[in-house]
Formats: C-alpha cells, structure tokens, sequence
C-alpha cells in the first residue's frame, strides 16, 4: 500500500513538473489545449490496454494501464470507462493546478516555496475528498454515512476557500487555509505514533 502511495505522488510530481514547463513555453490557452489533448489520449490509451487484457493475468498491458488510469476505481463499481473518466478529470485539475501555480499566471507572483507547499496542500486536500466519497460510495445500504457527507463538505469548503484566495491574491492565505487541516491531522497522527514508539504498545489508552 505504501509503494502505491509513492507510486501516485511520483506521477503527481512528474505530471505537475511537465504541466509547470509547459505553461513557461506557450500560452496558457494552447497548455491546457495541449495537456487536455495529451490526457485524453492516455487514458483511452489505458482503457484500450485493459480492455484487451485477460482476465486474470497480469500482463505489461495492466501494469502500463494503471499508471495511464490510476484514479477512480473506488467509485467506478468495476466500470472500465467511469475509472477512465475519472482519471482524466484529475489529470486535468493536476495540470490545471500547475498551470495555476506559474508566477503571474492568475494571480500576483509569490515565492516558489509557497507555491510549492500549496499545491501539495490542494493535492492533500482532493485525495482526502476523494477517499471519502469512495468510502461512501462502497457502503452498504443502510450504513451511518451521514457524517461522512459533513466531512464531504468541510473538505469541499476548505479546498474551495483555499482556491479563491489564491485566485484573489492572496496565496499565504490560501495556503493556510487549504494546508492548516492537513497539518493538523497529520501533526496529531505522528505525535500519537511518536507517542506509541516512546511508551511503548502496551499503554492502556483508557
């Protein structure tokens, strides 16, 4: 699982870095036309691969697949094409975030560190709004999923907020709006763990 995780953040990094030089050598009009082109074309490339796989056996089809289409299978209920679409829409908000990031590009410029830990803040952000809409959308019927559409919509508003100041210029704002519960909730995890290392597993918690 935590080879997958580092699998997908090299993809959003390589995916980021190439939307990034591109925004610098053209328009921002003809980079998004281009890396829409692009995307469109893996990921009908990655579907065409799966839908001539066998079932069953892994072949070079599959393994070049799941890094053209990696997103959306926990929504897509084992449809090829809603994974494929899926994919793509977060190929475009990863290229589009990129884009954005460019100094001048929609805002004023800010410096590259900002930038930078913003656009990891929004990667954060979407992964956590995507893994809960997953986790709703495999419940069983009948399942308690009411509090996971209040997180649905706290996350939605905080990546929402954190986007509107950027766009507005204001992008220290946005980056600790968008990147202020992330750190939260990650800070608090690596102190209970730092806890749990430190006293030992047999700590009774209660």
């Amino acid at each position: 699982m935590i080879r997958l995780y580092i699998i997908r953040a090299v993809l959003i990094a390589a995916v980021a870095s190439t939307c990034y030089w591109l925004g610098g050598e053209c328009s921002l009009g003809l980079a998004i036309l281009i890396w829409a082109g692009v995307t469109t074309g893996a990921c009908a490339l990655g579907a065409a691969l799966l839908r001539t796989s066998r079932v069953g056996e892994i072949t070079w089809r599959n393994r070049a697949a799941g890094y053209l289409i990696p997103w959306g299978w926990r929504l897509s209920r084992g449809r090829l094409w809603v994974a494929a679409v899926f994919s793509w829409v977060t190929w475009m908000a990863v290229g589009g975030a990129a884009f954005a990031m460019r100094p001048g590009a929609m805002t004023e410029p800010s410096t590259t560190g900002v930038r930078a830990a913003l656009f990891a803040a929004w990667v954060i952000d979407a992964a956590a709004l995507v893994y809960v809409l997953g986790t709703i959308w495999q419940a069983t019927p009948g399942s308690r999923v009411r509090s996971l559409w209040k997180l649905v919509t706290v996350i939605t508003a905080v990546l929402g907020a954190s986007v509107g100041l950027y766009v507005t210029g204001r992008p220290t704002e946005a980056l600790m709006f968008g990147g202020g519960p992330p750190l939260a909730v990650g800070g608090g995890m690596g102190l209970f763990v730092l806890t749990v290392l430190i006293f030992g597993r047999n700590t009774r918690w209660n």
